[in-house]
């Protein structure tokens, strides 16, 4: 069994439910969990907020937390993370935002920045990944991989014997 599978396994144990706003992976979270036979009583829905305009209109992220702080930042993906959970009512949700390269604005030694946050139920986990450019599917493929990880970790609690 994998990650996804027991991420999956475990949401529906303890009848929870998950929503995503996606930005630098343009979906692949979402699909990645979708993958998995009966992720459909766990996994309310996503939304793909590429553009500072979806942030806004889709999640609630406010334009001048956008300018003040970038839509590359722990501050955004914290409220992206926060409008997704408002919106569609989960226990569980994830933002996640970033730049997957290449782009003039990158840094100049070709790393590409990311942010993402997971809340469950009430408490919100910030992340910060500097990922090397591998090209902007092999970029995505890792942030979703770290992501997968990472929300393994806030929610797998192996039975006690």
């Amino acid at each position: 069994m994998n990650y996804k599978e027991i991420i999956i396994n475990e949401l529906i144990k303890n009848n929870l439910t998950i929503g995503i706003a996606e930005s630098v992976t343009g979906g692949m979270i979402s699909s990645t969990l979708v993958d998995v036979p009966g992720a459909s009583k766990v996994f309310k829905g996503g939304v793909v907020s590429y553009t500072n305009y979806a942030k806004s209109k889709l999640l609630g992220v406010s334009t001048d937390l956008i300018e003040r702080y970038t839509e590359y930042s722990a501050t955004v993906a914290r409220e992206m993370a926060m409008g997704i959970r408002r919106k569609l009512e989960t226990d569980i949700s994830i933002a996640v935002t970033g730049q997957a390269g290449p782009s003039k604005d990158m840094f100049a030694d070709k790393f590409c920045k990311v942010f993402f946050c997971i809340i469950v139920i009430d408490k919100s986990y910030d992340f910060e990944m500097t990922v090397p450019d591998q090209g902007r599917t092999n970029n995505r493929i890792t942030i979703v991989t770290k992501v997968i990880e990472e929300l393994f970790k806030l929610i797998y609690r192996p039975q006690q014997k």
